[in-house]
């Protein structure tokens, strides 16, 4: 059955003016929650602007290959981790500018966090892909040596990798200020010299390993727990499970002088080291016994036969 249905001039005015109130009203209420700032949390959280002054790390970034002083360079990315939310994980990229003297010797730090005044956060430096907590225990993240080409502006760029903890010490509605109290190296970095009758070794690729014929491999990653007490902060090697750790040089033609510089996972106990150098022609082996510990550098001259 059709039905149709007439309106005087009067009742088509009202339902005119009905449809342009209404219209009015949900644009109105659109526009409102569009610009809306997002409110913090109860626990006064929100995602704010956040800079950390005087980022000190005096372990990091370029090293200088003269007195092997880090300095920060501008556009260097750390990572944060707030330690103190209990509802998820919020971690992100803060950028570096450098200050100090000399320039670099500091930083500040700056970007996006979600943060609330009083806050801890974890600052690590290089960036971490992925932060996990298992229930029931600490968020960590994952060190992987792998990939490594023997310079170091790679170590510094890739593999010197510098723990810190800020705070968070005032908040004015979208941004946030903070401080860095101390940061620590995680690893150990090495300069490696292969000499064969005290003559340097060219060197191509390496690969070391654990014990006197490097059969039991080299672990390539490591997990960091991460807590506010920076002290109880270290890397966990994984466990060998036969395969070398390999660092290939990126020059076509192999280093004549022998040096390789590597980062390696510290460790109380001394071991032995097994090398394994190739010019690309020969091959060259060797071993050392030495105690690692984590933030330090060392030189050490390596014979090969």
């Amino acid at each position: 059955m059709n039905m149709k249905i007439r309106l005087n001039m009067r009742e088509r005015m009202m339902l005119i003016v009905s449809c342009l109130a209404m219209g009015v009203g949900l644009c109105s209420c659109s526009s409102v929650d569009d610009s809306a700032p997002n409110p913090p949390a109860d626990d006064g959280r929100a995602m704010r602007q956040l800079t950390i002054t005087d980022a000190s790390m005096s372990r990091r970034v370029a090293i200088s290959p003269d007195t092997y002083a880090a300095t920060w360079e501008t556009g260097d990315k750390a990572t944060y981790f707030n330690l103190n939310t209990q509802s998820g994980l919020w971690y992100g990229t803060l950028t570096a500018t450098p200050t100090g003297s000399p320039v670099g010797a500091s930083a500040s730090l700056s970007g996006d966090a979600h943060c609330g005044l009083g806050d801890y956060l974890a600052v690590i430096y290089p960036t971490v892909g992925t932060i996990e907590q298992p229930s029931g225990n600490d968020p960590y993240f994952t060190i992987d040596l792998s990939g490594q080409k023997g310079t170091l502006e790679d170590i510094g760029d890739h593999y010197h990798y510098v723990y810190g903890v800020g705070e968070v010490t005032s908040v004015e509605g979208n941004t946030a200020s903070g401080t860095i109290s101390n940061t620590k190296g995680l690893l150990s970095l090495c300069k490696f010299t292969f000499k064969k009758d005290a003559n340097p070794v060219s060197v191509n690729t390496l690969q070391i390993g654990y014990g006197s014929t490097g059969a039991a491999g080299y672990p390539q990653t490591g997990q960091v727990s991460m807590t506010d007490v920076i002290a109880n902060v270290h890397v966990a090697a994984d466990a060998p499970s036969g395969t070398p750790l390999t660092i290939s040089l990126p020059d076509a033609n192999p280093n004549p002088t022998g040096v390789v510089y590597v980062a390696l996972f510290p460790d109380d106990v001394k071991n032995t080291f097994h090398f394994t150098v190739s010019d690309g022609t020969n091959t060259y082996t060797g071993t050392k016994k030495a105690v690692l510990k984590e933030g330090k550098y060392y030189e050490v001259d390596i014979a090969v036969n």
